[in-house]
């Protein structure tokens, strides 16, 4: 829950940020490579927010495109020539933690940033980045922060059926569909100020939880090469040839990966997929109860205490990341 001191910080911080957007007639908006809905969510959500409520100011929103969420949920990117970056102008990066997963290679070149992210900060200094941070890892979504600054401007700015529609599909999905722990009645307030505006939940949920059928036949894949530890974590590997013959993308890898967290016994929940951009496996971590982000951390990864990812060079490395796993104590709970 929001505490007195978090509505104090944050009363400052949306401050500045609407004093910072006032400023700048130039904007671009960024967000993590690989976007899941919370990632798109925010962007748009604050995009469209922007344009609608100062309508002179030039906005833009970049990043990679995603496979199955473009172009019925969210607008694919926009291109912009490298000469747009040379002028002065702002960059605000939503839901990213570090340099690394930023999808654009501009940010850098900003005159000035500001960065709106709920995931725990890097330890090192050095990795941090924004000239403004607007960042509470205890929140489950950035998408919910932006909301909040919506709201907490609409006696005096417009909030639009669409700007909460994409703000509301990114806390949906941060959040499972409020099925997740850090979901709490602020959360469930806040997207119900976002429902009030009007847009249509049912169409929007739909959208986001499709399935056609090469998604069954990626499912079908991930039930028949399961694996299950004595310890509790249950595991699939999804190496280059099974990727290729199920035409997946990598994002695709963690699909299904809620499917087994909720499976009795189960106590962790890993994915692992082969990224042939990279020539590694990427790993996707779940936990209905357990925090798994310090195994995350340990394996050039991180994320939130729920639900983190990181990478394997081989799968030589798969036996020391399930040790890992299978010794996270049943008291590593929140």
């Amino acid at each position: 829950m929001y505490t007195d001191k978090d509505f104090r910080l944050l009363h400052k911080e949306f401050k500045e940020l609407q004093k910072k957007i006032e400023e700048w007639d130039r904007i671009v908006v960024y967000r993590h490579s690989s976007p899941d809905f919370d990632a798109l969510g925010s962007q748009m959500g604050l995009v469209t927010w922007i344009k609608e409520n100062y309508p002179e100011k030039e906005v833009h929103y970049v990043g990679d495109r995603h496979p199955t969420m473009m172009p019925d949920l969210f607008p694919y990117p926009e291109e912009l020539s490298d000469d747009w970056f040379k002028e002065e102008h702002l960059a605000i990066s939503v839901d990213v933690a570090n340099f690394p997963r930023l999808s654009g290679p501009h940010f850098k070149e900003a005159t000035e940033t500001i960065k709106i992210d709920h995931h725990p900060q890097p330890e090192k200094e050095e990795e941090r980045f924004g000239d403004l941070q607007i960042v509470h890892p205890d929140r489950p979504a950035a998408s919910e922060l932006i909301a909040l600054f919506a709201q907490s401007r609409s006696r005096s700015f417009h909030l639009s059926a669409l700007v909460a529609s994409y703000l509301y599909c990114g806390i949906l999905g941060d959040t499972g569909r409020f099925l997740y722990q850090d979901s709490d009645p602020a959360t469930l307030r806040i997207a119900a100020d976002l429902l009030a505006t009007g847009f249509d939940k049912t169409a929007i949920t739909d959208k986001m939880y499709q399935t056609d059928l090469r998604r069954i036949h990626i499912l079908k894949y991930c039930l028949n090469n399961f694996h299950l530890t004595e310890k509790g974590t249950c595991y699939y590997v999804i190496p280059k040839e099974a990727l290729r013959e199920l035409q997946m993308d990598v994002d695709e890898g963690n699909l299904h990966i809620n499917t087994f967290r909720s499976m009795k016994g189960v106590r962790v929940v890993a994915s692992i997929t082969w990224d042939e951009e990279k020539g590694n496996y990427r790993v996707s971590l779940r936990s209905s109860h357990l925090i798994v982000a310090p195994v995350a951390n340990k394996f050039n990864g991180g994320g939130h205490d729920f639900a983190a990812g990181c990478h394997l060079d081989s799968l030589d490395e798969l036996p020391s990341l399930l040790e890992a796993l299978d010794a996270i104590p049943d008291s590593a709970r929140k």
